[in-house]
């Protein structure tokens, strides 16, 4: 990922203009990927800040670390939606946009004049993305959603917890709201695509990304083949065994040496080949029948290593296992650092600042950091001067508190 800060955009949507409508986590990343890539992203928030800008220290030069991950390469407008004039800036903006994407609870952008119906009558090549819990409609529409309340609806909590003594586990990890996210952009992408490509509609629509439908064909692909046929008098799904964490002698990894020739270098490097004529475990086929007593037999012999010793044999033999390390052991990886997974970039204010990269390398559009994440009303100015509004305008909006300006 390119740091190119102040530089014009230059990723795959460097043309295309986004309205940001969203607070917290899956919405803010979803325009940020978009903006990873080259999009203008105009994030609105109210003129006390969305609460991402107040939660999780440390703060620094009016940002916070939480808010900073998921709002680079923007430009903020901060704007009371609660004014009538608040929301004919929002409906100026969306007249010349691609793509506006909110995350408000159902029924709210409708309320305030902002919903898909009203704004495609200004913008028919408009698309608007709509993130919420549940889905616009339907019994559960109404109802607020936030990570843990999907990670319990739709079902993977009790796999989860299986191996914990049957307690149903939350992942710790806003991780509904990250494929969300994901899902989202994609969504977003492919909307694009249908409107611009040879042969294309030329027109906007509306996409909706439910937070359950995201993690549910995120998390359950793996969980399903027990249901694929229906009716089935099989038990519920239970988790994958092979997926087992080790202990060494001095921490721990994780791996795999379910197949034969894996089992077998896995066994000769070790020095545990007496495990290769032992029953349950003389090929793939009986280890897959009963994975306990094989998974058993190698975490034994793996404690009687260190880690890196344990790893330097089995990589010598192609056997896939790796190091379990912390989020900051992972930044000083070699490949991480390689790949720039997680790289830092100077801000005037706040000195060295640090991020997770867009994940997509592209040859000869690479995503970009172009932009370090605004202050409250950095751009408010700037983006009411594009859309038309004279310095007397914006002065009385400002006066009228209808705006906020850094």
């Amino acid at each position: 990922m390119d740091v190119r800060l102040s530089d014009s955009p230059q990723g795959p949507l460097k043309d295309i203009r986004v309205i940001d409508i969203t607070s917290m986590i899956a919405g803010p990343m979803c325009s940020q990927q978009l903006g990873d890539l080259g999009a203008d992203i105009i994030k609105i928030e109210p003129t006390h800040g969305e609460i991402a800008r107040w939660m999780a220290p440390p703060q620094k030069a009016g940002l916070t670390g939480f808010y900073s991950q998921m709002n680079r390469n923007k430009r903020s407008l901060a704007l009371d939606l609660k004014n009538p004039e608040g929301i004919a800036i929002i409906k100026k903006l969306a007249e010349t946009a691609d793509v506006i994407v909110e995350n408000l609870r159902g029924g709210v952008p409708d309320r305030l004049g902002i919903g898909y119906e009203d704004l495609r009558q200004l913008n028919e090549k408009l698309i608007y993305v709509s993130i919420t819990g549940f889905g616009p409609t339907g019994p559960y529409s109404h109802k607020p959603a936030y990570d843990p309340l999907a990670q319990g609806l739709v079902g993977l909590m009790h796999i989860q917890g299986m191996p914990f003594g049957g307690k149903p586990q939350l992942i710790q990890n806003t991780i509904v709201d990250k494929t969300t996210a994901i899902t989202a952009s994609g969504v977003a992408l492919a909307a694009l695509y249908a409107r611009d490509c040879p042969g294309g509609t030329g027109k906007g629509q509306r996409v909706d990304v439910p937070m359950i439908d995201s993690w549910a064909a995120n998390s359950l692909a793996d969980m399903m083949p027990v249901d694929s046929f229906m009716p089935n008098d099989m038990q519920d799904p239970e988790p994958l065994a092979v997926l087992r964490t080790f202990e060494t002698s001095d921490g721990y990894v994780v791996g795999m040496a379910l197949q034969d020739n894996h089992f077998q270098n896995f066994c000769n490097v070790l020095e545990c080949t007496e495990l290769l004529d032992r029953e349950g475990m003389r090929n793939v086929g009986e280890r897959v029948n009963d994975f306990g007593p094989w998974l058993d037999a190698i975490a034994d012999v793996i404690k009687r290593f260190t880690t890196e010793e344990l790893l330097k044999r089995l990589d010598s033999a192609g056997v896939p296992f790796g190091p379990v390390k912390t989020i900051r052991e992972f930044a000083e990886d070699p490949q991480a650092k390689h790949n720039r997974t997680i790289f830092d970039a100077e801000h005037p204010e706040a000195g060295t600042m640090r991020y997770v990269r867009y994940p997509g390398h592209l040859s000869e559009t690479p995503a970009g950091l172009y932009r370090h994440p605004p202050r409250l009303g950095e751009h408010s100015k700037e983006v009411l001067h594009e859309a038309g509004y004279s310095d007397d305008d914006i002065k009385r909006l400002l006066k009228d508190n209808v705006v906020g300006a850094y």
